[in-house]
């Protein structure tokens, strides 16, 4: 019996020790799983980017960003790389294109220098440069002076009023050198005031007293404008009001005050793939008792920004308005086309401006754009007068 209780106790000794034995090795086994895991996890990641890094190359961008990047360097480095460039545009309305070289530089971040003359295929010339000081106050005070000359030796005159005929045109010489200064305040992100000083010397081969008037010039400007860019919008608007004051310094009776007040509206539709444009401009001068304003100096309509069709300074008078909508959808990645129709009058008095006798034009045009800005406009234009092409190198608004 001493010996069988001998046994039984062993054989139990000997089995509590394996169970031992086995929950170490299992704890251990456990322990040491989730570290191996790790360790071929990381193995693995390294191999991974190994094989990666003998597949690298330079990114390839794909077709529509390459033509987008070729279009914007065109645009900076033909019209305003630095410092010298080729100026391509116009000089004067109804000089045709025109063309000359040009100077820019910037100096401390944001003030910049630009300078340029050119000459026109209709023998018009100007000279113009402008300099901006650098913005103060958290860039919301920018000051720029200015100084242009333009040589214009055939600007139309068609006469007075809406009823003006195209047969009765004639052409006068006009020269005028400009130099002035001027504000802007950013009171706001999209509101922004403003004002000036300009000095302007005109002389023109007309025969009368009011020919050649030099006018000191005070203006003051409001807008509202929430716009993507003031080159290249889809939506958006700019709400704005221009008052001037011309004071007329030498011998003469031609001093004036006028009015502009203008609102664009941008509707994008489609994810921006359409966008209804609209604008609507109204313009008033008027005078003190004993002046009267030169006709040169009128608000006018036509050429290709105002009643495009018809030619430059085709309507003038005191007062104007004009209506203007737009249909424009993406025709490809840096080409925009449009259905256009514009409608205007010119009267003598305000209160004449209203929705009868309008003059309208319409038609269809291209545009060849970057992201911020209109490179070239070219439209067709239909008007009571016949058809008309357009060239352009900015925005029709």
């Amino acid at each position: 019996m001493d010996a069988l209780k001998t046994l039984e106790k062993t054989t139990t000794t000997t089995t509590t020790t394996k169970a031992r034995y086995l929950a170490m090795f299992a704890v251990a086994l456990a322990i040491a799983s989730p570290v191996g895991a790790q360790e071929t996890r990381e193995e693995q990641l390294a191999s991974y980017k190994a094989k990666k890094a003998t597949e690298l190359h330079p990114y390839e961008p794909s077709r529509l960003e390459s033509r987008l990047e070729h279009v914007e360097r065109f645009d900076t480095t033909l019209f305003s790389p630095g410092p010298a460039y080729l100026f391509v545009g116009t000089t004067f309305d109804g000089g045709g294109i025109a063309a000359g070289p040009g100077y820019r530089a910037r100096f401390r971040d944001t003030g910049s220098i630009d300078a340029h003359a050119a000459w026109s295929i209709r023998n018009y010339k100007a000279v113009d440069g402008t300099l901006k000081l650098p913005t103060m106050f958290s860039d919301r005070v920018g000051v720029e002076m200015r100084a242009n000359w333009i040589d214009a030796p055939a600007v139309a005159f068609f006469g007075t009023g809406n009823g003006s005929l195209k047969s009765n045109r004639t052409d006068f010489a006009y020269e005028a050198k400009t130099v002035g200064v001027a504000a802007r305040i950013q009171a706001a992100e999209h509101f922004a005031v403003g004002g000036g000083l300009d000095v302007i010397d005109i002389a023109t081969d007309i025969t009368s007293q009011a020919a050649s008037p030099t006018y000191q010039r005070n203006h003051v400007f409001a807008e509202y404008d929430w716009r993507t860019s003031p080159g290249y919008t889809k939506r958006g608007g700019l709400y704005r009001v221009d008052f001037s004051d011309y004071r007329q310094s030498n011998a003469g009776t031609s001093s004036f005050r006028r009015i502009d007040a203008e609102a664009q509206q941008f509707v994008p539709l489609m994810r921006e793939n359409w966008v209804l444009a609209f604008r609507a401009l109204a313009s008033s001068a008027d005078t003190t008792d004993g002046n009267d304003i030169p006709y040169f100096m009128l608000p006018d309509l036509g050429g290709s920004q105002t009643l495009r069709g018809y030619s430059a300074w085709r309507f003038r008078d005191r007062n104007r308005m004009l209506l203007t909508g737009e249909y424009r959808w993406t025709a490809g990645p840096l080409v925009d086309m449009a259905l256009f129709m514009d409608a205007g009058k010119v009267a003598s008095r305000f209160g004449d401006l209203d929705l009868r006798d309008l003059k309208k034009s319409y038609g269809i045009g291209m545009s060849v754009h970057t992201p911020i800005s209109t490179v070239t406009r070219i439209e067709l234009a239909r008007t009571s007068e016949g058809n008309s092409l357009v060239l352009s190198f900015s925005p029709s608004f």
